[in-house]
């Protein structure tokens, strides 16, 4: 965002649980203020997403024309909703940590501390668009 020249008000930084009735009962709070409202909501799960979505439509906005909306996961109901998700690979991930913890257990000459990149894929569908003017 800073690289884009656009700024991130502390009111649009919020925590809830990883549900779909935590990201709901946080997106009332921040979309309930027309003024100060972004133009995108980024959830750190799914499901977070999913409860802003309904928390959108209840507040009368439209996604993506209003908002946009995008989670993390991959969640199955993702693809039902048209829900614009960052998915991840927990078979790979969960693989990648038993063969890391086999490697600290063969001895301390292992411990050294490492940096794996997990593989993740942006799978755009329609709850996200172009801001608005």
């Amino acid at each position: 965002m800073d690289a884009a020249g656009l700024g991130i008000l502390d009111s649009w930084r919020l925590d809830a649980d990883f549900t779909i009735q935590g990201g709901y009962g946080q997106a009332k709070q921040l979309l309930g203020y027309p003024r100060d409202t972004p133009t995108a909501v980024f959830c750190a799960s799914d499901e977070m997403a999913i409860g802003t979505i309904l928390a959108a439509r209840e507040l009368g906005l439209r996604v993506p024309e209003d908002i946009s909306v995008i989670g993390i996961d991959g969640h199955e109901l993702g693809e039902t909703l048209g829900l614009t998700t960052v998915a991840q690979f927990p078979q790979q991930q969960g693989q990648r940590a038993v063969e890391r913890l086999l490697q600290i257990l063969q001895g301390p000459d292992t411990c050294e501390p490492v940096n794996h990149a997990a593989r993740t894929a942006l799978i755009v569908r329609s709850s996200t668009a172009a801001p608005r003017d």
